[in-house]
């Protein structure tokens, strides 16, 4: 899919769901949660030779390890962002802003190597 498509799908949905709620159906809030889902999906799949290649690029300039972290990190970023975003769109500010802070930790964990790499790196330099 394009993001054209992509974009397409995303206002169809939203289109759906707010004519599904003035009609006061019951299923009116599941309508943007798969709208949501589907673009999570299409895009991941629109994105995966771009990724693949970038991987096997790093792997050549010997950097995979830590290309891959970054993509985690997005990844962590970006689905911990989606939640949130669905527990918004129900109502649920608080438990929302804890997914963004677990989010937030998973990304500061797996910073953790780049962190140990560069106090090596700095002690290093100090005599």
């Amino acid at each position: 899919m394009s993001i054209g498509q992509l974009c397409g799908l995303g206002v169809l949905a939203a289109a759906l769901a707010m004519i599904l709620k003035v009609m006061g159906t019951k299923v009116a809030p599941a309508v943007p949660l798969a709208g949501g889902l589907a673009l999570a999906f299409f895009a991941l799949y629109r994105y995966r030779e771009p990724i693949a290649a970038m991987l096997a690029l790093a792997e050549e300039a010997g950097i995979r390890s830590s290309l891959e972290a970054v993509l985690k990190m997005m990844a962590v970023g970006c689905l911990a962002g989606f939640s949130a975003d669905i527990c918004r769109d129900m109502g649920e500010a608080t438990l929302a802003a804890r997914v963004e802070m677990c989010g937030r930790a998973e990304i500061l964990l797996l910073c953790l190597p780049f962190l140990l790499e560069l106090i090596r790196l700095a002690l290093g330099l100090v005599p």
